[in-house]
């Protein structure tokens, strides 16, 4: 699953309750994030009667961060700031035979999720693992299962539901302007999307939708993205990309044309209103 040679999680949905489960004592956590932009990240974090603030950086190769002690005082004075980027959950900590197993009960309007987190020594006892009647769909590698964006953008859609798709950008007489595609039908202006695809992460799908539906090469950003909820009941997830190169010929050139607007006139060519919004979202952080 993963060529890491030091300790691995897996997370995966809880479909039933395992029968220890009754016997950990479970900890009520609040988690709510002050900031969260171009991989940094700062968040107060309340588990049980204990305070923290929490400073993680994901912009290098590594995950670097800092988390201290806090006063519950200094925790309710910085707690405002993080207004509709909260997450509540009640964690209960146990053994799966000689590994830890971390469950977390999800609350308010991200209940009734429950995911369970298995912690493996290395990548022969990940491989090794089989999981659980209790263990539902594995979910290691979906983004929308973070807790930073259950946070910000609420509980996961079920799976099937999601589109994961590419706003491709670049700026003209410093100017920023959107590509558009036709759909399959050639009446409307879109972005490139596609579906999860098995063995890909997410972003790796809206990359390779990129170069499939508009001919598309560029830097996709991980941290700098959206997820809305489209008029039709789907949700979208999705990913700026700078522009860097547009091929002449792509595998669907023959059914679909691009082109580039200015962020006022590709607002105007989205029906979409829940698209339009989470575009200008993200046209406000790439102008940052």
């Amino acid at each position: 699953m993963t060529k890491s040679t030091g300790p691995i999680r897996r997370k995966f949905i809880l479909v039933s309750a395992p029968t220890q489960m009754a016997l950990a004592r479970g900890v009520e956590i609040e988690q709510g994030y002050i900031i969260r932009e171009r991989g940094q990240e700062l968040r107060v974090r309340r588990e049980g009667g204990r305070y923290f603030l929490s400073a993680r950086d994901r912009t290098g190769k590594s995950v670097t961060g800092q988390e201290i002690r806090i006063t519950k005082g200094q925790f309710e004075k910085l707690w405002p700031f993080t207004l509709g980027q909260r997450i509540k959950r009640l964690r209960h900590i146990m053994k799966l035979g000689r590994l830890k197993m971390k469950i977390d009960e999800f609350t308010g309007e991200h209940a009734p999720l429950r995911l369970a987190e298995i912690f493996l020594p290395d990548a022969a006892a990940s491989k090794a693992f089989k999981k659980s009647d209790f263990l539902g769909e594995e979910v290691t590698r979906r983004e929308e299962y973070q807790t930073a964006e259950m946070a910000i953008h609420g509980p996961p859609e079920p799976s099937g539901m999601c589109q994961l798709g590419i706003l491709p950008y670049t700026f003209i007489d410093r100017k920023l302007h959107l590509l558009l595609i036709t759909s399959s039908s050639g009446n409307r202006w879109i972005f490139p999307k596609g579906r999860q695809e098995p063995d890909m992460t997410p972003h790796e799908v809206a990359v390779m939708e990129a170069v499939e539906e508009a001919g598309v090469l560029g830097t996709l950003r991980q941290d700098l993205r959206t997820r809305c909820q489209m008029s039709d009941g789907r949700y979208l997830q999705l990913y700026a990309m700078k522009i860097s190169k547009l091929l002449k010929s792509w595998p669907e050139a023959n059914v679909r044309r691009r082109r580039l607007f200015p962020l006022s006139d590709a607002l105007e060519m989205i029906g979409d209103p829940g698209l339009a919004k989470a575009v200008r979202r993200l046209a406000v952080a790439i102008n940052k």
